[in-house]
């Protein structure tokens, strides 16, 4: 069970192995089996590097930014929870995912819901997130086993399928869509988005003054960025604080450095895209041909990052600030302050202004994205309570479908 959490928690290792399949399935010469499952291996490595890159860059601006504004309050993370109930939880939520697995392949291949949960990953934190659930209430495991891996099966199934209608705007094609722990925002955020926008007020085409064109290129625009919310922290967090993070590095400079390599951590992020799109998506067909006839890919939303990059940061922007004023207004309704989780939110609400774009211009890209904010700070908040048996404190799940799956969860099963 351990080296199957082992494989799972490598999502670069399904994606190759998926590939492989398709590509086998579809008699492909071993020539292109070997260089297709490589570079699809490659290319989510290489996302998976870039995405470590920002965390790293993300995590020391977190430090920062809670030492100037004396931030304190739950930190969401789904890394902490599944490392904190690994050894009460961890052989219940395996079997949850496998139940799942078979049954999303089961209802892709038998209903109209046609996608196929690629991200397993974030599944394995859901499957985690349901077992905690089953575990409060205090069901048999094997009822947990069943009708929770039953239940993250048809969410795998459908959460990507009902994506897919916003996802085609995006990516102008029908060939994959977005399995996310972030679905719930992005359809809110874009149904909502959708009455008040206008298509014709794409962000990515805002007209500029000539003097300042140069922020349309996404690099320039997200170093630029990244250096103002570094150089404004590091002048107002404490000096220990600041010595300890920078290093006794000049803060100018230390700024300096981040932005770029925050900067090239998106750009590795996108070039990894690049060659895992062109690879997964033909070979699925083979793999689907064996498994789920009809189906498509539901795969990481960090592909949409390359279709509207200044959106995405729009969308980070809106999403972290949107947290930063909760903080304010949480306690002052009785509930405790969630700090911000950097990485949720650029993830998160980069991707939910891309979608909320594609539906209605710039105006519903910053509404989907607060609407996202909004999330990201009321559901964590909520969740305590959900998991306060657990013995954990300081943190919770972060994702609104992992906390929304096992509220469904506990609402229905309580009564049993």
């Amino acid at each position: 069970m351990d080296i199957f959490i082992e494989i799972i928690k490598k999502p670069a290792i399904i994606i190759a192995l998926v590939t492989l399949i398709g590509l086998i399935a579809m008699k492909n010469k071993p020539s292109k089996v070997i260089t297709g499952t490589i570079i699809s291996f490659v290319g989510f490595s290489m996302i998976k590097m870039g995405s470590g890159i920002l965390a790293t860059v993300l995590t020391a601006f977190s430090k920062l930014f809670n030492s100037a504004f004396n931030v304190e309050g739950i930190v969401p993370s789904n890394e902490a929870m599944m490392a904190m109930t690994m050894k009460d939880l961890g052989s219940i939520a395996s079997l949850i995912l496998v139940v799942g697995l078979v049954t999303n392949i089961l209802v892709a291949r038998f209903t109209r819901f046609k996608a196929v949960y690629l991200s397993l990953h974030l599944a394995l934190f859901s499957s985690f997130a349901i077992a905690a659930v089953f575990e409060m209430i205090g069901l048999s495991n094997i009822l947990a086993i069943v009708f929770g891996g039953i239940g993250l099966g048809f969410y795998m199934a459908i959460s990507p399928s009902l994506l897919g209608h916003y996802t085609k705007d995006v990516v102008d094609s029908e060939e994959y869509t977005i399995a996310h722990s972030g679905t719930l925002a992005y359809l809110l955020g874009s149904f909502v988005a959708k009455r008040f926008g206008n298509k014709e007020h794409d962000a990515e085409k805002v007209k500029m003054n000539d003097k300042v064109m140069f922020l349309k290129d996404p690099i320039v625009a997200t170093t630029l960025t990244m250096f103002i919310l570094f150089i404004v922290t590091c002048i107002f967090a404490q000096q220990a604080v600041l010595s300890k993070v920078t290093l006794g590095e000049n803060s100018f400079i230390f700024s300096l450095e981040n932005a770029a390599t925050f900067a090239a951590g998106l750009y590795i992020v996108k070039a990894g895209i690049k060659m895992f799109i062109d690879e997964i998506v033909p070979a699925f067909k083979g793999f689907a041909k064996i498994f789920a006839p009809g189906s498509i890919p539901g795969v990481d939303v960090l592909v949409l990052f390359d279709k509207a990059p200044n959106t995405a940061l729009i969308g980070f922007l809106v999403s972290f600030l949107v947290g930063v004023v909760m903080i304010v207004i949480l306690p002052l309704v009785g509930m405790p302050v969630i700090v911000p989780g950097l990485m949720a939110c650029f993830i998160t609400g980069g991707a939910s202004a891309i979608l909320g774009n594609a539906e209605g211009g710039i105006r519903c890209a910053v509404i989907a994205s607060a609407i996202d904010g909004l999330l990201l700070a009321i559901m964590p908040a909520v969740s305590l309570a959900l998991f306060s048996t657990l013995g954990v404190h300081g943190t919770t799940f972060a994702d609104p479908d992992m906390i929304g799956l096992a509220g469904l969860f506990w609402l229905i099963f309580r009564w049993f």
